[in-house]
Order: structure tokens, then sequence, then C-alpha cells
């Protein structure tokens, strides 16, 4: 069933998930399908092939890898961060994450982190210095952050 804002024609900001082996397939899964779901532009980015296996072995085609969609910083998007699984520490570790990061500080992203309690909640609130961070509040569950950054997303533009 489709919310009654999804076919409106406004300009929305774009969002981009970014994942590597070892996700959680319901953190991604769930933002993609309530994203699309309100009609709000989101992609999924692997780190290197497309094809992308979670922490259970369930393969997903993203739409990008990191290496095929360039981000401009003065862009203004939404860098969503999943920290289930082992996602986190992949995304922790790798170089181009960091760069990314620090270009989506310096320029007009946002960036979320889907555990405010992970390692990766932490990396990013010490290297966000220009704008906080989005993470849940203390034992707020993915659902309803997901469906407050949606209604955030819809109601901003």
């Amino acid at each position: 069933m489709s919310l009654p804002y999804r076919n409106s024609k406004k300009k929305r900001t774009n969002s981009y998930i970014l994942i590597g082996d070892g996700f959680d397939e319901f953190e991604v899964v769930y933002f993609l399908h309530k994203f699309r779901q309100a009609g709000l532009p989101i992609k999924s980015v692997s780190l290197f092939d497309k094809l992308v296996y979670s922490r259970q072995g369930v393969g997903l085609k993203a739409d990008y890898s990191l290496a095929d969609k360039p981000f401009d910083p003065m862009d203004e998007y939404w860098l969503i961060l999943p920290s289930g699984g082992r996602n986190g520490d992949v995304l922790r570790r790798d170089v181009r994450v960091k760069s990314l990061l620090e270009s989506v500080n310096l320029g007009n992203g946002q960036v979320v982190v889907t555990d405010s309690d992970s390692d990766l909640a932490g990396d990013v609130d010490r290297l966000f210095t220009e704008r906080p961070s989005l993470h849940p509040h203390f034992d707020e569950p993915l659902e309803s952050f997901v469906d407050t950054l949606t209604d955030r997303v819809v109601y901003a533009s």
C-alpha cells in the first residue's frame, strides 16, 4: 500500500545505504522498503561488487558499487550506515568510507547510523564536526527510528 505522498513530484533528498559483506538483512531491507514505500529515492551502494552477502548468506544485488558511485560533497543527500552484523566493522575498516565521511562532513550531506552504541557511531561522531550525525535515541527500536527519518525527509522537502 502506498502512502498518500508517494506520488508527489517534489524533488526529494537522495539517500544511499552503504553495505558490505556481513550486513544485517533486517536493517538494510527495512530501510529500503520503508523509504521506497514512501516514494523517497534510496539506492543501495556496496563496497566492492554489486552482489553483497548478508551474515546469513543471503545475496543482495546493490544498485551501485562504491567505485561506480562518485559522491559530490556539495550535493544534499543522506548516507545511511547500517551497523548491524559485521557491516559496522567492515565500514569502519574501509579507507574509502572514512574519506567519504570526511567529504560529507564538509559538504551538504547527512549521515545516519542505525545503532548509537556501535563503534561505527562513535567514529562518525568524532569525525563530524560541522553537524551532528543521526542515530536512534537510547533503546529506540529500528522501526520507529526509520519511521521518524522517513517523516523527516518527506516533510522537509
